[in-house]
């Protein structure tokens, strides 16, 4: 039974990684412990520095409109630098934002730097990140490939949080921050210890624009406009666990055990994705998070946030592997930067919106449903994909 059981999660895991994508694995896993210690804290700290709901939206709206406009930049420097240098770069940028956002709390003036250098950290990062694994990854086992990606950063995303817990218990956001941007900056061991092999190529900014509102590309710069959600999720489910679960090393075993309790489905999504039709896969799991979404109204228990944010993950990772997939397939028979920087770009021009929408509804009410259902809706454009 045991073997059964072992053969089963075998044939769930991808087996044909290439070096490329194996440095990527690695290097991704030392980065997102990082973040995954301080990703979830990021809104909490600075509601605690006295910015409202309408202060944070209007925060990360600002960094998303930075990233829209320099993102083709750092795609314009991936592809004539290396994929690898460009992540590397990103890690700089990420700690630089880490400490401009400490310094937060002694005034509201350095929300400015904050937002730019993580701007530039994403622009840096995310286009070569896709790139570098629509390349390099096998089309056979694409959708092992992206779950088990995703399986392994959940286990990190089981530590980080009640490690992050446990610092700010019996330290301080300093050494949160310090942490964190040690364990980034050692994240590029995997990617530079080899030599890149790599064919520099040109890159255009104004074209990137032109492919966005092309209107042959539009039903999927509206399904890719549901990453709105995320802006929901991030940035303002985390304060409203906050306020639900007191207790910081509470808040992380929380998120901790939410995320093991989706890791090994989203193993058999991944599976699941290479062998039948991605975009069925696709539909009925948009609708299927966006129910979870809609199950927040009722929660006031800590219980309860457990329940539906443990929902809430394994439905978005049974949405972003086909959907990953998807993507993916394009980039290799296109232009690999070109699909992955619209696909990028598709995603920030939803979060903008989303964040512009919310501004307008908290003018309103302060009512967290208004926020919970917005996200319900984004997330429903992903079967546009």
């Amino acid at each position: 039974m045991r073997r059964n059981f072992l053969y089963s999660i075998g044939g769930m895991l991808p087996h044909r990684l290439s070096p490329q994508v194996r440095e990527l694995y690695w290097a991704a896993l030392l980065q997102n412990l990082a973040l995954a210690m301080i990703l979830l804290f990021e809104p909490i700290y600075l509601w605690q520095q006295g910015l409202g709901v309408r202060g944070i939206i209007l925060f990360f709206l600002g960094l998303y409109l930075a990233y829209f406009l320099i993102m083709p930049l750092g795609a314009k420097f991936a592809t004539r630098f290396g994929y690898e240098h460009s992540m590397a770069i990103s890690t700089i940028f990420q700690v630089i934002y880490y400490v401009s956002l400490f310094l937060v709390a002694q005034s509201y003036w350095w929300l400015v730097p904050t937002a730019f250098f993580y701007a530039l950290q994403k622009a840096f990062y995310w286009p070569a990140y896709h790139a570098d694994f629509a390349r390099y990854s096998d089309s056979s086992e694409e959708g092992r490939e992206i779950s088990g990606l995703s399986v392994t950063l959940s286990f990190v995303y089981i530590v980080g949080p009640i490690l992050a817990g446990l610092i700010l218990t019996v330290g301080s956001w300093f050494w949160l921050f310090a942490a964190g941007s040690f364990i980034l900056l050692i994240s590029n061991w995997p990617l530079l210890r080899t030599k890149e092999v790599f064919t520099p190529r040109s890159f255009s900014y104004g074209d990137t624009y032109r492919r966005l509102f092309d209107k042959t590309m539009r039903r999927a710069l509206l399904g890719y406009m549901g990453f709105g959600e995320e802006l929901v999720v991030l940035v303002l489910w985390p304060v409203f666990i906050a306020l639900i679960v007191k207790d910081y090393v509470e808040i992380g075993g929380v998120v901790a055990g939410a995320t093991l309790l989706t890791a090994l489905i989203t193993l058999y999504i991944g599976k699941l994705t290479d062998e039948k039709d991605k975009r069925k896969i696709l539909r009925w799991s948009s609708i299927f998070y966006s129910l979870s979404w809609l199950a927040r109204l009722f929660i006031n228990a800590p219980l309860q946030v457990f329940g539906v944010d443990s929902w809430s993950r394994l439905a978005k990772n049974i949405v972003a592997v086909p959907l990953t997939a998807i993507t993916y397939e394009r980039a290799q028979t296109r232009s690999v930067m070109d699909t992955v920087v619209f696909f990028e770009m598709s995603l920030v021009v939803g979060k903008i919106t989303a964040a512009l929408i919310l501004l307008v509804v908290f003018s309103f009410t302060t009512a967290w449903s208004a926020a919970w259902i917005v996200a319900a809706l984004m997330t429903l454009l992903y079967m546009l994909v």
